[in-house]
């Protein structure tokens, strides 16, 4: 059993790395940014930090993406969906399939990509009214949804 100290500890670790992925996006080191990412994941995991393992796997999609390894980026998301699913995670779902969505569009697949970006928005829907949370994510889901291929994705 992991002391709350030493939780603390590593969860603070792995936002340190993190950070670092962030700064290896920044300069086009993928492969370095994927190691960080991979560490600040391992830590997670240890001390059983669900919520942000979910968040930081999306990331490492999206990293994959940029690198352009879809399969890879699926992969994430399909994980980081699971598990999003197991905790009844509405927020954590709609940002994963809202990523889901993105990368079938971009592929050009847009009939998944509509029914993905349907999927985010019925999750972000079902949270509670008037809280912060769901108007940031609905200011990034139409960002992403209008910005995807230089074409509008139709939310009906």
């Amino acid at each position: 059993m992991v002391k709350t100290v030493d939780k603390f500890s590593i969860e603070n670790r792995a936002d340190e790395e993190i950070k670092f992925a962030v700064e290896n996006v920044i300069r086009h080191e993928y492969d370095n940014a994927v190691n960080h990412i991979k560490r600040a994941l391992g830590m997670l995991k240890s001390i059983g930090c669900m919520e942000k393992y979910v968040e930081y796997l999306n990331i490492l999609g999206l990293v994959y993406e940029l690198d352009n390894k879809e399969s890879a980026a699926f992969d994430c998301y399909l994980e980081s969906l699971a598990n999003a699913e197991i905790m009844r995670s509405k927020d954590l779902k709609a940002m994963i399939y809202s990523n889901i969505a993105s990368s079938y569009s971009k592929m050009g697949r847009n009939k998944e990509a509509q029914r993905y970006f349907n999927d985010a928005r019925d999750e972000y829907g079902a949270l509670p009214e008037k809280t912060e949370e769901r108007h940031r994510m609905w200011v990034m889901f139409e960002y992403v949804n209008n910005a995807i291929n230089d074409r509008y994705v139709a939310l009906s």
